[in-house]
């Protein structure tokens, strides 16, 4: 079977003319080779069998180049299409040379695209003219932008400059389609000028022509400027256009909506009430930069519920990619779940009133997205605001990491411990992009004499990072191929009404010295039951989670009192870490967590006050049982 490719190459490049040195814009160097070459090797791998390069410009410089390397060994031709006719014209004139199928690239476009995958998803329905390869980008307010609906079938093309009052969808036409030449039939041979994404295809959807759009964050880029030409040859050289093949499988950071990305308004069903968190924005443009990808993923009972229909939640989403948009920032994907298990609500939809399995904490989007977009967990994170998202993380083996935004995971649904806890989306990014690999390198100073079998002791200040630098340790035991738990000494915090004076007074002291030299003299594999500690009622929850305990882990027992019980340990190496922070910054960082839990500001500061004279002299002083003694500086350096 013949498999055609057009490329558009007749351009003149006048914008790139301070670098084509006289040549033809095709042939402008991209690393050593002609972007011409590389889009015909690409085309190549793909195999397919026959060329046609439109060219008009220095055509003989084209024709000379393509003859130097044998046109590749297959069918491949030069047609001079002598006017300049724009996109559509130039392919409408050569229709008798057009297979039943082909695909259109433009020669200026720097692109490393599964063109099989692309190929496969057009075929697949052969009603349509054809299919436009899409992609989100960091300025839709002044791009060409491309609507579709929730089965992918294109519903209006947006040209520049936008309506201010509408918001709109972030898909940009790339410049790369596959075509039907049946549905070019009713247009004349004869001279047309007209451009593919401006003119052509508005016209044809206009008159009843069907396209699919075909969305994907794989490396297609115009290279049609100085400062574009220079973006390819640095992403080039980085190594990111490779990253983005769908080959590669892909880093992915999970994020809530509600309560993370925008203001928690409780069951949000109009745009109106759709309001960007701070620095949201510039939180998911750090992502973006760092080639993660940005999906959402979203429980929406008010479907169900019958609050909200489904083209009002396309508006909202609209909003949401527009306002991320004049931030520079995009969404890779956004995943939904309309279900809702409960009946009984005025004027629901009833065949949405099922048990799904796309409902968080139900895995459903994760996993739909890991097939969609060769997602590796491995490599991934989920950040959110309730314990449900909490849940869903760990359930898909991916880093957690929860915000004190929104529900600030004292919903207490569900018995989940994050890995990270942070304030905010900007703070989560910081983590991912900054502090995680930060922590990495503090345990690759001092973790390495960590062992099998051995018991870490994490202690220090009440937020000074524990939690967060305990997590990381696991991260990076696990790298070197040794497994860890951590278990928070928090879970034998008492009831608050049977505290007894003073931070030891607490906790369940002997309760948990039992547990850890129990679990210290354990020979083989165990399943331990542990409690946890709800925040909000300040209650004990007794055997609220399991886990199961090998004798080759690495216990990482981790808290403010944690270093007090590493003298107790006689049948395991120890490990003590005491973690410092700037005082001004944990004191910010107490306020705060006493505030979320219900405290205004003059009972926050008086009860983090309460805890420097009945706290904090005790933890200190446990610093002596301490390997290392830690300084976490928010500057990057290793004290």
């Amino acid at each position: 079977m013949k498999k055609q490719a057009i490329i558009l190459a007749g351009g003149k490049g006048t914008r790139l003319s301070e670098r084509l040195g006289g040549l033809p814009k095709p042939l402008i160097d991209i690393c050593g080779k002609p972007l011409l070459e590389r889009q015909i090797e690409l085309l190549l791998h793909h195999h397919f069998t026959d060329i046609l390069i439109l060219v008009n410009h220095r055509a003989q410089d084209i024709i000379d180049f393509c003859n130097s390397r044998n046109n590749w060994g297959i069918s491949l031709k030069c047609v001079n299409d002598g006017e300049p006719l724009g996109t559509a014209g130039a392919v409408l004139a050569i229709q008798n040379l057009l297979e039943d199928d082909f695909l259109v690239m433009y020669g200026d476009t720097m692109l490393d695209v599964d063109l099989t995958r692309f190929g496969n998803f057009h075929r697949a329905n052969n009603h349509t003219s054809g299919t436009l390869f899409l992609h989100p980008n960091d300025h839709p307010h002044d791009s060409d932008l491309v609507e579709i609906d929730g089965n992918g079938f294109i519903t209006d093309f947006h040209p520049y400059p936008h309506d201010q009052s509408v918001y709109y969808q972030n898909l940009v036409n790339a410049a790369l389609y596959y075509l039907r030449r049946e549905a070019l039939s009713s247009f004349s041979s004869s001279v047309i000028k007209a451009d593919f994404g401006r003119d052509f295809f508005p016209y044809m959807l206009d008159n009843g022509h069907t396209f699919l759009g075909y969305n994907s964050f794989e490396y297609i880029k115009d290279a049609g400027t100085p400062k574009r030409l220079d973006k390819v040859c640095q992403d080039f050289l980085s190594g990111r256009v490779k990253r983005a093949r769908l080959d590669e499988g892909q880093a992915a950071v999970f994020l809530d909506r509600d309560g993370t990305i925008n203001r928690e308004v409780n069951h949000l069903s109009t745009s109106e009430q759709f309001e960007l968190l701070p620095g949201v924005g510039q939180a998911i443009n750090a992502l973006n930069n760092a080639d993660y990808r940005a999906v959402v993923i979203t429980n929406q009972p008010v479907l169900a519920r019958g609050d909200c229909s489904y083209d009002e939640l396309k508006v909202i989403h609209n909003k949401m990619e527009t306002l991320l948009g004049k931030e520079g920032a995009f969404l890779d994907r956004i995943y939904y779940c309309p279900h809702h298990p409960e009946c009984g609500f005025e004027g629901e939809v009833k065949e949405l009133k099922i048990k799904c399995v796309c409902r968080k904490p139900g895995r459903g989007m994760v996993d739909q997205a890991v097939i969609d977009l060769n997602i590796d967990i491995k490599k991934s994170w989920l950040v959110g605001d309730t314990t449900g998202d909490i849940l869903l993380a760990n359930n898909c083996g991916l880093r957690s990491v929860l915000v004190e935004t929104g529900y600030a995971g004292l919903d207490e649904r569900y018995m989940a411990i994050p890995s990270y806890t942070v304030p905010d989306l900007s703070a989560a990014a910081d983590l991912i992009l900054k502090i995680h690999p930060y922590y990495l390198d503090i345990c690759t100073k001092f973790g390495s004499e960590i062992k099998s079998g051995d018991f870490v002791f994490i202690g220090g200040l009440s937020r000074s990072g524990k939690t967060n630098f305990s997590s990381t340790l696991k991260d990076y035991l696990w790298s070197n191929g040794i497994n860890a738990v951590v278990i928070s000494v928090d879970r034998w915090l008492r009831n608050h009404e049977e505290r007894e004076l003073g931070v030891l007074g607490r906790y369940e002291l002997e309760e948990l010295k039992l547990f850890i030299n129990e679990l210290s003299g354990q020979n083989k594999r165990a399943e331990v039951t542990l409690s946890s500690y709800q925040k909000l009622t300040r209650k004990r929850i007794q055997n609220s989670n399991s886990m199961v305990i090998d004798p080759s882990d690495v216990v990482i027992i981790e808290g403010t009192i944690a270093l007090n019980f590493v003298s107790d340990i006689s049948l395991r190496r120890t490990h003590g870490f005491f973690l410092e922070i700037d005082e001004v910054e944990r004191r910010d960082r107490v306020i705060n967590e006493y505030r979320l839990r219900g405290l205004d500001n003059n009972e926050a500061e008086a009860l983090y006050l309460l805890r420097e004279v009945d706290e904090a002299p005790i933890i200190r002083m446990t610093s002596k049982n301490a390997t290392n003694v830690i300084h976490i500086n928010t500057l990057g350096n290793i004290n």
